[in-house]
């Protein structure tokens, strides 16, 4: 059984809430499994998260593309080739079907800023911060000790 996500990229309004769904979405992207906290959550925080500074882009659509072929190459996987069947780009006005997570990956054009919040199945928000707290909250502890 596949763990559905989809990945959405609002842009960085005052008054707008972190632990709330944007009325405003310029990218939406759908995972078709693996998409827990745990693993895509960590995949994309990494991602943003190059070497422990926020990855260049030029905006918010930049920032989409670069997200979208890091994703669709599977090198989240640790392979570098098209994966055909798992991850697709969406029209954000359409939100059908049923998704495990929503990821909202939310950037300010004139920062390089980039915040994520993660709402679950029920749309309960169960995270909101930057890149590095996902990794810290999500990331299994690999050392001797477990």
């Amino acid at each position: 059984m596949s763990t559905k996500a989809i990945i959405r990229f609002a842009k960085r309004e005052d008054g707008v809430s972190f632990s709330e769904h944007p009325q405003k979405v310029t990218h939406q992207i759908y995972h078709h499994y693996d998409g827990y906290p745990d693993f895509l959550g960590v995949a994309l925080a990494e991602f943003i998260n190059e070497g422990g500074e926020t990855r260049f882009f030029n905006g918010t659509d930049d920032l989409a593309a670069q997200v979208l072929t890091h994703l669709k190459l599977g090198i989240h996987y640790g392979k570098c080739s098209i994966d055909a069947y798992n991850v697709y780009l969406e029209t954000p006005e359409i939100i059908s079907g049923h998704y495990d997570y929503t990821y909202y990956i939310w950037t300010k054009d004139e920062t390089n800023e980039v915040w994520i919040s993660i709402f679950d199945y029920t749309g309960d928000c169960i995270f909101v911060g930057q890149s590095q707290n996902l990794i810290f909250k999500y990331k299994l502890n690999t050392n001797a000790n477990g």
